[in-house]
């Protein structure tokens, strides 16, 4: 094959020869191919299921959103019946829509499951204070100070001291 191009006339020649030899075809032997297995699907572990499902419902608690915040809740509780924490955050919500029947039955559950769950105490308190229960409410704010955590649970803290001082005066 030839090809020739003259830029000053603006021609372009090509020549080929009238044979175009033909490629030469290799017969591969056919060999047992391996088919990639499928990727592993990434499921989540349900700790790692009830710590999404816990994180949702407290910030729905945080944001007001307390039907929301119930809902993911008791999702959590179907999945993890024995998680003290996630009774004592729906008996929450539930005090806030105040609805204290369902609170208080929530907080006794969270109670049999972890009794120094310091929250607890605190919604039974005012749940008690709210009722008239002066007594119990007392015993049940004192407990939620004592148990709450200063640091990491410091606003639910800081309600039990103002909620146990209000009682006094």
């Amino acid at each position: 094959m030839f090809i020739s191009c003259d830029n000053n006339s603006n021609t372009t020649t090509f020549s080929a020869a009238t044979e175009i030899p033909l490629p030469t075809v290799i017969q591969i032997e056919e060999s047992p191919t391996k088919t990639p297995s499928e990727p592993a699907k990434a499921t989540p572990t349900p700790e790692i299921e009830a710590l999404f499902l816990y994180n949702r419902g407290l910030n729905l608690l945080r944001a007001e959103q307390f039907t929301e915040s119930v809902n993911a809740f008791s999702t959590l509780i179907k999945r993890m019946p024995d998680l003290a924490i996630a009774y004592k955050s729906r008996g929450a919500a539930y005090y806030h829509l105040e609805r204290f029947e369902l609170a208080k039955k929530d907080l006794q559950k969270a109670m049999t499951l972890d009794i120094d769950l310091g929250g607890t105490h605190l919604y039974l308190g005012l749940i008690y204070k709210t009722e008239g229960n002066i007594q119990e409410a007392q015993r049940e704010l004192q407990l939620a100070v004592n148990l709450i955590h200063p640091v990491r649970e410091t606003e639910e803290l800081r309600i039990a001291e103002s909620a146990l001082k209000d009682l006094d005066q």
